[in-house]
């Protein structure tokens, strides 16, 4: 995947490590990072920009779930369908309708993105049960393997602790009612566990919207003097009435009705995950991780169009394992920590619904962030390995594979006490999903689409404020996508197909800043340009649809005392052409700013809270799409609420 070996040494300035965080360095001990070298480190300088939510910074806000947690952050442009998390596009580096399968998103290094083209579920992930959020602003290649083209999202889940007590019970806009309870203790010195509850009922914003969302989870914990072992289960389950997409004269009469076509539509979908892991000492230098994990992933829908009903009901049967063993070494050298980490990454998967198909894939993997002189360290390494396919279909049947190999490369210096600058280079891929592979243009196989990724970038810390750049380019080759107009699996009658490409470019700018005015009140700025166009094809210079160019953020954070906390987003969206227009021929969708505020109220035990979602009530549209030269719009909420009471007993 690189040009050739020569490009190879001149780019070995393109790699690097950023910072972990602006908080990070607030703070005299500095935030334990396990995204950059998938373990937890502190000490060692990281290999991308990784933007580091704490759990303080999560209850500040207010927020509900993931998808609010993460709509503020530089880079990342955020779909979420109907406004309760439930389904939400994550895009980083400029994806539109293939962002879901450029973003990598995992839970304690657990992937939850699915091997078909259904998008990983964010409300499987209980916002009580959140820890710290780490989102690694680009590519990740190495590290992470298939997906990780964008970016990846890595949410750390709390851990067992002395006896605590958690419940809250919320209400608010739509009917929405919801109740969390968590439980943790130490049984004594060495066993602990963790039990959790979320029971989410709301009738959503639009009508025939209602969801029903229960998430359960178990974990128990064994520490012994090399280390430890833990054993996790965890069930959700999620039934949802389906509202449909609106032609925009419908959307001028009632932006929140749901047409007759719809009135029977529906997703109901079932999650059961396994997890035992591990981590012990070898040497007091050398760690070995592992952890194995087992999803099963079941799901129902009848979804029917603007143009007419559908009353056959589409069903996905899926099991996917995981086994991830790495060993990590720390090894002082010139001074510092070299960090060495060596892995596999095994993944075997069963899928049933119209087609079936095995997926196995293995991928070795070795990085090394070695401090070559003082404030100064080099981090390269690669990921070689091989994905294999056995389908059955109506259009497709028969053995497929393919192999990968990608490399990363980089510097990072921290020049003086204020200034850290990097420049970094990455490799990345991604796997052509089930339905992909099988919905083709007859004997026209899908390749796999492979990348390369530039960034350089400074981070400037004072002890009031701190800034932050980050200058990056991805190239793209065999971009896979669905092209309406590509000749079809059945015969040229038909059009629609999934297809390669020509290749793409993404370049972009992210820009934050902190400000920390005095002890009570601080303030976070973000701006983020992405410029995602194709280099040649059919559609050379034009923009990828469903990415705007320009994204903006404002935060503010007041605490008059250690009983009030208030909070404040800003949250500007600029105007892009809807996902599906790579002629760019037809009407943007509208710019919009969103303004979300929170107050929480905490005395002793209690603690209370308000949040407003769309304050000034704006009338916007996240999630919209054009075909052949029609539109339809999935509105947005309007102004709406959260109220929140919440006891803590430790």
């Amino acid at each position: 995947m690189l040009r050739n070996k020569k490009n190879t040494l001149l780019l070995a300035g393109l790699y690097a490590t950023a910072l972990p965080s602006f908080s990070a360095w607030a703070e005299d001990v500095p935030t334990v990072v396990v995204s950059a070298t998938r373990s937890s480190q502190s000490s060692v300088t990281i290999p991308s920009n990784i933007k580091i939510i704490s759990r303080e910074q999560i209850e500040a806000s207010g927020a509900i779930n993931l998808t609010q947690v993460i709509s503020s952050v530089g880079g990342v442009h955020v779909t979420d369908l109907f406004g309760d998390g439930a389904q939400t596009t994550v895009s980083m580096r400029g994806f539109g309708a293939s962002a879901i399968s450029n973003t990598l998103i995992i839970v304690d290094g657990r992937r939850i993105n699915n091997i078909d083209l259904s998008g990983p579920d964010l409300n499987t992930i209980s916002i009580k049960d959140i820890e710290q959020v780490e989102i690694i602003q680009s590519s990740a290649g190495v590290l992470y393997g298939d997906q990780a083209v964008g970016g990846v999202i890595n949410v750390i889940t709390r851990k067992p602790e002395d006896f605590t007590v958690d419940a809250k019970v919320q209400t608010g806009s739509y009917g929405r009612s919801r109740f969390q309870g968590r439980v943790s203790d130490r049984i004594n010195d060495d066993v602990s566990y963790v039990v959790s509850s979320d029971f989410l009922r709301t009738d959503n914003y639009r009508d025939n919207n209602k969801l029903d969302n229960m998430n359960f989870l178990g974990r128990l914990d064994y520490e012994f003097s090399a280390g430890n072992v833990y054993a996790e289960l965890q069930r959700v389950t999620r039934d949802q009435e389906l509202p449909g997409a609106l032609f925009v004269n419908e959307v001028e009469v009632n932006r929140r009705q749901s047409t007759a076509n719809y009135a029977d539509d529906y997703l109901d979908t079932e999650t059961n995950v396994a997890r035992i892991g591990s981590k012990t000492s070898i040497t007091d230098k050398w760690f070995l991780e592992a952890e194995l994990a087992t999803r099963e992933f079941a799901y129902e829908s009848v979804q029917s169009s603007s143009y007419g009903v559908n009353t056959t009901p589409y069903f996905i049967d899926s099991e996917q394992l995981e086994f991830t063993p790495r060993v990590i070494g720390v090894l002082p050298f010139n001074g510092a920590d070299a960090v060495i980490t060596s892995g596999v990454d095994y993944l075997n998967a069963d899928y049933e619904s119209y087609l079936k198909d095995e997926q196995t894939s293995m991928s070795y993997y070795l990085q090394a962030v070695i401090p070559v002189v003082k404030n100064t360290s080099l981090t390269l390494g690669g990921r070689k390995g091989r994905v294999e396919n056995d389908m059955t279909s109506f259009y497709a049947t028969g053995e497929t594979s393919d192999r990968f190999t990608a490399f990363e490369l980089g510097l990072q210096s921290k020049l003086n006490k204020h200034l850290s600058v990097f420049v970094r280079y990455d490799e990345n891929f991604r796997f052509a999903k089930v339905d992909e592979l099988s919905f083709t243009t007859s004997g026209l196989a899908l390749k796999t689409q492979t990348g390369e990724s530039s960034e350089l970038g400074f981070e400037w810390n004072e002890q009031a404020y701190k800034v932050k750049a980050q200058l990056y380019r991805l190239e793209l080759k065999d971009e896979i996508a669905y092209d309406p107009t590509a000749v079809g699996p059945n015969s040229p009658t038909y059009s629609g197909a999934n297809v390669n490409l020509d290749p793409t470019t993404h370049d972009g700018l992210i820009v934050e800043a902190d400000y920390a005015l005095n002890k009570q009140l601080g303030l976070n700025a973000v701006f983020a340009y992405t410029d995602a166009t194709f280099d040649s094809g059919a559609f050379a210079g034009n923009k990828i649809s469903g990415v705007p160019e320009r994204k903006a953020s404002l935060i503010a954070n007041y605490k008059p005392d250690h009983k009030i906390a208030t909070y404040m987003e800003v949250l500007y969206t600029d105007e892009h052409y809807m996902s599906g227009d790579n002629t760019n021929s037809a009407d943007k969708l509208d710019a919009y700013t969103v303004v979300n505020v929170n107050a929480t109220y905490r005395w002793d035990e209690l603690e209370v809270s308000a949040r407003v979602n769309n304050l000034f009530d704006k009338e916007y549209t996240e999630a919209a799409s054009t075909s052949y030269g029609t539109a339809t719009f999935f509105p947005s909420p309007e102004i709406n609420f959260w109220l929140s009471a919440a006891v803590r007993f430790q």
